[in-house]
């Protein structure tokens, strides 16, 4: 695949997936976003080391929709970037076109933390988009996380629990 068949393979999967919506009459959209690893081998344009993984490939980044599991997007991408590389300018196109598409439809869109960069979750505030993505770990977080829920003996280990809580944060850097 290079990226004039990648575009053409996602041209044709959204007018696919506009049919099934319309089809479905879907309330909402979770767009999963998410980067995975292709090895490569050879001397394949444009692939490079990924140090996290280890070997030469491409870093592509991927969309699914989170309560389907339809796939949604792809893009190509050097195997050396970091995940949240292009993000903004690879989901917008797919924001943009299912409000304009589905206005009636509840869109949401959810990341892992090589996601958490701010232009991200700007393009989330300016197309009212709903949006989760998580943070990683640090001490200022770990000490909100402790004071909304202090840590304490679980009275029945053979149940799960789980707690849900909301605060503001904003990152010094």
């Amino acid at each position: 695949f290079d990226h004039k068949s990648i575009e053409q393979l996602n041209q044709a999967n959204q007018e696919l997936l506009d049919k099934v919506h319309q089809i479905r009459d879907s309330k909402a959209l979770i767009i999963d976003l998410d980067s995975t690893h292709a090895d490569t081998y050879g001397k394949q344009e444009s692939a490079s080391y990924n140090s996290h993984y280890g070997t030469v490939g491409f870093h592509p980044l991927v969309a699914f929709d989170g309560v389907t599991g339809d796939f949604l997007k792809a893009q190509l991408r050097p195997g050396n970037v970091y995940t949240s590389n292009g993000v903004v300018e690879f989901v917008k196109p797919l924001i943009e076109h299912y409000n304009e598409k589905f206005p009636e439809m509840i869109p949401f869109l959810r990341g892992d933390s090589g996601f958490a960069v701010p232009a991200l979750y700007d393009l989330c505030e300016e197309e009212s988009v709903y949006y989760v993505i998580r943070l990683k770990s640090n001490a200022n977080l770990q000490r909100l996380a402790d004071e909304l829920h202090p840590a304490s003996i679980p009275s029945d280990t053979t149940k799960t629990e789980i707690y849900y809580e909301e605060t503001e944060y904003q990152a010094k850097s």
